[in-house]
């Protein structure tokens, strides 16, 4: 206890320093907390599997977001085939800049229901009664744009009246909802559809060819390869963070050198006083806790504003920062490597030192 009460009021006797160096080691500490909040709010948003329907769409397309189109011919041949239900739809992404782009579907008023669980946040679901001209809104939407219902969203240079907004935990949030004719009309593709859901376990199965370069794959698929399209970004961004990291621990592990050494004819009283090596190890780890501690606060503060204040958007999609227990528990981790690694060359060091050197020392 008493090599930890003289470390702690070492790092008070050096209040400057130790802020600095809390703000140092705040950055990359920082980072990493911020990554990983992206990164768990992409497999948050994005990590969309559903076991109960199989997407039919055009071969290397990502059909739930955009890039593909299939005559009306086909929804007739899977019918034909006996399918039980078959819901076509269509997902795009409209919109002349990355700031005005939206997620579209166009969906069957009578059996869009069917497909996709969702809560009313605010309004009501499109009615297979309603008129043309009427939309309802995923709630990240609704959010970035401002909208409630009653207001107006223009989609494609077209007005549509915002009726709900919807919740749901999937990248659905981004989309704008309106009925199968109007997409149709909007886009000019006549009776052609992006996809068509079928449920799973009947006639066909995930990995299944149609004639005419089409495929039938799990619903959130397209999820799954968006994914796969943001990962190599953050295996480098966290190369990067790793490297600020381990410049973080060689500036901690020279401050505590730094520190060790304007005290070290008193360690060395205390070494002969009976105090181990183990004391003095506790010594060091007391100040790099706390100049980390203090770090790792400024680190949460810093990571939780930009998070709120800041999300990442694409075309049509967007990523917001989740916080959750496993993105604290790893930047801890991380934060206590840092530590480990800034203490253990000074200790190292000390402990090396001869005794009767040090008491000599002026």
């Amino acid at each position: 206890m008493t090599t930890l009460r003289l470390g702690l009021r070492e790092l008070l006797n050096h209040a400057r320093l130790t802020l600095v160096m809390a703000l140092a080691v705040g950055v990359p500490l920082m980072s990493y907390f911020t990554l990983g909040a992206y990164h768990a709010g992409l497999l948050s948003r994005y990590s969309d599997a559903y076991g109960d329907f199989l997407v039919v769409q055009l071969s290397g397309s990502l059909g739930e977001f955009y890039g593909s189109r299939l005559p009306a011919q086909v929804g007739d041949e899977l019918r034909a085939a006996r399918v039980s239900l078959v819901i076509p739809e269509i997902h795009t992404i409209v919109g002349t800049t990355t700031a005005n782009a939206i997620l579209l579907r166009g969906i069957p008023l009578e059996s869009y229901t069917q497909v996709e669980e969702y809560k009313m946040a605010a309004g009501r679901p499109l009615l297979p009664e309603d008129p043309p001209r009427l939309a309802m809104i995923g709630a990240r939407l609704a959010e970035t744009r401002g909208l409630v219902p009653g207001d107006f969203i223009q989609i494609r240079g077209r007005d549509f009246q915002v009726v709900g907004i919807f919740d749901v935990g999937t990248y659905a949030g981004n989309e704008a909802w309106i009925s199968l004719e109007d997409a149709q009309t909007l886009l000019g593709w006549g009776t052609d559809v992006s996809v068509y859901m079928i449920p799973n376990g009947e006639i066909y199965k995930e990995g299944d060819s149609l004639p005419g370069g089409i495929s039938v794959v799990r619903k959130g698929a397209s999820s799954a390869a968006l994914i796969d399209e943001w990962e190599p970004v953050f295996r480098l961004l966290s190369l990067v963070v790793g490297a600020l990291g381990l410049a973080a621990a060689v500036a901690l592990a020279s401050i505590l050198w730094r520190l060790a050494w304007l005290q070290r004819r008193e360690l060395a009283i205390l070494r002969s006083l009976g105090f181990g090596k183990r004391s003095l190890a506790a010594y060091l780890l007391t100040q790099g806790s706390g100049i980390m501690s203090l770090g790792f606060l400024f680190a949460g503060l810093g990571a939780l504003s930009l998070g709120n204040l800041t999300a990442i958007r694409t075309a049509g999609i967007s990523i917001q920062a989740v916080f959750d227990v496993q993105v604290i528990l790893a930047s801890l981790a991380f934060a206590v490597c840092i530590t480990l690694a800034g203490t253990s060359v000074p200790v190292w060091w000390l402990n090396r030192l001869n005794l009767s050197t040090l008491l000599r020392s002026e």
